[in-house]
């Protein structure tokens, strides 16, 4: 049997991305009924709310390696998330905290507008989360959470309308209110 094949080549792309991450929106994780082509998610389904974490455009790092086995006959991607929340409150550690009971699904907005979900098909785990307070006044003050998904495709990036339609439900509910 014939395997799949690329189907164009690449051109060398103008210097014009930036990196970083702008915002993160985290969802229960459940079978939304999301519609995936390509790597592209075109539909959020039944998805009615995320909640929005503004970030600071250092130490935000999605990083999603594929493995593939020929042995096996396999191929799976691991996505390893660190995300970095400045300053610290009760309701923030609170909210952190809750992210560690359950899966989820993680939508990151890159600082290009584009938008990455990752958690469709197993979901998204927070595996370590830090409280710091440094020991200088100009040090790190907030927490830091590290989030893991292992999924048997790559983490899609949402096409416009559903972008749209992600940016439409999100919660009006901030711990800083």
């Amino acid at each position: 049997m014939a395997c799949d094949f690329i189907t164009s080549g690449r051109l060398l792309e103008c210097k014009n991305f930036t990196g970083g991450l702008k915002n993160a929106y985290f969802a229960p994780f459940a079978n939304y009924g999301f519609t995936t082509t390509s790597s592209e998610l075109t539909s959020i389904g039944t998805l009615d709310e995320v909640f929005k974490f503004e970030l600071k455009n250092t130490g935000n790092v999605p990083t999603e390696t594929e493995t593939a086995s020929r042995d096996n006959g396999t191929i799976f991607y691991d996505a390893t998330i660190e995300l970095v929340l400045t300053g610290l409150s009760a309701p923030l550690v609170n909210q952190a905290k809750l992210l560690s009971r359950d899966r989820m699904v993680l939508f990151l907005e890159d600082n290009n507008g584009l938008v990455h979900c990752f958690g469709i098909a197993n979901g998204v785990d927070k595996t370590t989360g830090t409280r710091e307070i440094a020991g200088d006044l100009g040090g790190f003050y907030g927490l830091k959470m590290t989030f893991q998904s292992l999924e048997p495709d790559t983490a899609p990036i949402l096409s416009s309308s559903a972008k749209t339609s992600l940016l439409a439900i999100v919660s009006s509910v901030y711990v800083n209110d």
